[in-house]
Order: C-alpha cells, then structure tokens, then sequence
C-alpha cells in the first residue's frame, strides 16, 4: 500500500499533537544548546577582534621587583638617577608615573600621573576629543574609560576627595587599562607627595638595542636585585595570549554544545518509538515501510531542531541587544562588542539540521528494523 505524502504528515501531526508536552520540552532544551552556541561564538569572535586591534608598547618599564599591584611599587630618588644617566644614544627619555587603584562609579580604574609633556612622545598618547589639561583640575580619560561610564567632555569626577573636569578623551597603545591620566604635578598637590613613584616608563632610543638596553637597565648597581625592568608590552602580550587561547576554548565549547542536539533528537525520538513500539507496527502492517517511517521521524527531528534553531537563535540576538544598551563589556579599557555574523547562522543552521537527523537516525534504526510481529506483540 503506498502512502501519499499527505497522509505522512499528517501522522505526523497527529503524533506531535499527542508528544505535545515532550516535544516541547525537546525544542526548549536544543533551543537553550544553540542559544549557548551562538553566546560562545560571539564572544569569541569578540575577543579575537580585541587581540587584533590593541596595539603594542615598545619601552621599557622600571618597577620594584616580587610585586603584584603596580602601586605597592616605590621607585627610589637613586634609581631614578641611575635611569636618567643612561647614555642618550641608549636612552632617550625617561618619565616617572604615578600609579594609583581608584574607585569610581563603581568601576576600578587606574590613575596614573606623568609629566603632560611625556604623553605623546614617550607612551604615544592620542587625543580624540577635548584638549590636553591645561590647568590644575583637568584631567584625561582613557577612552574605554569614559565609554563605560559616560563621560564626555566637561563631564566631573570625585578623585581623592577634589572634583576634577574631563578635558580630554585619549587613546593609548598597550595594555590599556580603564585608567585616567593626570599632570604629574596635579597628582604631587593631590596626594601631598613629592618624588612618590611607583614606576619608571623608558623610551628606548631610535637605533638603539632594546634588549642590550634592558639588559644593562637590569644589571646596573642601583637597580640589580630590588628592580625588574621588562618591556611595556610584556604584559599586553600576555593578555593577549591569554584572550587567544580562551577565544579558542570558546570556540570548542560552542561547536560541542551543539552535539547536545543529536542528544535531544536521540532521547526524544527513542522515548517515542519505545512507548508507541505496537502502534509502529500496526502502520507496518497497513503498509508504511521501515524507510517511510524512518523518513517521517527524520521530519519530526528536522522540525524540532528547525524551531529550536529559531528560538535559540532569536534568543541570542535579544541577549545581544541588551548587553549592548544596558550592559556593556569592557576588558582592558576596550568595549568588547558582540556580533552574530550571517556565516555564523547558516553554519549553526547545517549543523543543527546534520545533528538532528543523526540523532533521529541512531535511535530509529534498530527499532525500525525488527520484525513486525514481534512489533505486535509488544
């Protein structure tokens, strides 16, 4: 007896109708799976894009030795000395910082106060709105900086008990921390310090070694045994492995959640054809052979993965659009931004519907297979 396409789908209808409650407990569970699937690719695309943008350092930094936090650091008046008699074709410029942890709308940021004239020539700042402080009371925010808390130009901050004015929104290459910048002499006034530095910034000259300069920086007497001297972008290189290596395990980890859908189609479709084993073969013996019903149960598969696919990935553009109007992620100063790219969908899309039929087809196909007697007497 050879049966229309009609009638199969509506044995089909007729089948969710009756699964109903499974069946929607099997797209809501794949549709969580991929929802987590495009998160992970998001993000990790976000994070690749972070590592390619952020641009590196090449001086040297001077900092007390076995420290964690920048600013236990002390730079002692002898080493700064010793820094600064550096041959000039070695050296070029030397500039001390200040260095502070500060708690600001609730977000962490890093103050750090060098010499104005420093900013540009030795750690190569760049000014993208606003001037440079000109009088005591302006300061400098670093642009993630005031992205994540909405400042503009004008815009007032608490520092240290003292109201200061954002003049100026900067960008700066490295491991651009959330971190605001201060004339040298504003932070001296501030914290009622002269000659407090927690590090020593050297901008190595044109056609000098970088690393015979470091060398020598680290052997030097004052400075051997209580000072490390590494390379600015030590530290930026490190994070950026570190961001490449988690982009990675984010990328695994999405294209492994999806094998979590051959799981749902497998246990959803087995759960059927274990409970309902008699009535298979009562539609074996009226004439539906085992490749018809294997094809309606690869249908069943393809439209529960199809609608979880479509709320999974509704789900995840809603999520998207939220983070980036109320919750925003910022790593290292930088707005880590999410995209779901069109590659990413129909890429989601093929392996959900490959996984779906697999999993339909691994838990059908013994069943199918069995004699439709013994079928019958189940």
């Amino acid at each position: 007896m050879k049966q229309k396409l009609p009638d199969h789908l509506f044995f089909l209808s007729k089948d969710i109708r009756h699964d109903w409650a499974r069946t929607t407990l099997t797209v809501f569970g794949m549709a969580m799976v991929i929802f987590s699937f495009f998160l992970l690719n998001a993000f990790s695309r976000s994070i690749d894009f972070f590592t390619e943008s952020v641009p590196m350092g090449g001086n040297l930094v001077v900092i007390q030795s076995n420290l964690i936090d920048p600013s236990d650091s002390t730079i002692e008046k002898k080493a700064l000395l010793a820094v600064e008699q550096m041959p000039a074709e070695l050296v070029n410029r030397v500039s001390p910082v200040l260095f502070r942890h500060l708690r600001i709308n609730d977000h962490v940021i890093q103050l750090r106060g060098a010499r104005v004239e420093d900013w540009t020539s030795v750690f190569h700042m760049e000014l993208l709105e606003g001037q440079w402080p000109k009088e005591f009371g302006e300061v400098a925010a670093g642009e993630g900086t005031a992205e994540s808390n909405n400042w503009k130009i004008g815009s007032t901050v608490e520092i240290f008990g003292s109201v200061f004015r954002i003049s100026a929104i900067t960008r700066l290459p490295g491991s651009a921390f959330a971190s605001i910048w201060m004339p040298l002499t504003q932070t001296e006034k501030l914290f009622n310090k002269k000659d407090d530095f927690q590090m020593l910034v050297v901008q190595i000259a044109k056609d000098a070694d970088a690393e015979m300069v470091r060398s020598q920086l680290q052997a030097n007497p004052q400075l051997v045994g209580k000072y490390s001297v590494f390379f600015e972008d030590t530290y930026s290189r490190r994070n950026n492995q570190i961001f490449k290596d988690m982009s990675s395990l984010m990328n695994i980890s999405a294209n492994l959640a999806l094998l979590a859908v051959t799981f749902g189609t497998y246990l959803s479709t087995n759960l059927s054809l274990s409970e309902r084993g008699r009535e298979i073969g009562i539609l074996r013996a009226i004439g539906f052979s085992h490749g018809i019903l294997g094809r309606l149960l690869g249908i069943r598969a393809l439209l529960q993965g199809f609608l979880a696919f479509c709320i999974g990935l509704a789900a995840a553009l809603a999520f998207i659009e939220y983070h980036r109007a109320y919750s925003r992620l910022y790593v290292l100063g930088f707005n880590l931004t999410f995209s779901i790219t069109w590659q990413t969908i129909f890429g989601g899309l093929l392996l959900t519907t490959a996984l779906a039929i697999i999993g339909a087809w691994l838990s059908s196909r013994r069943l199918l297979l069995m004699d439709v007697n013994q079928m019958l007497k189940n």
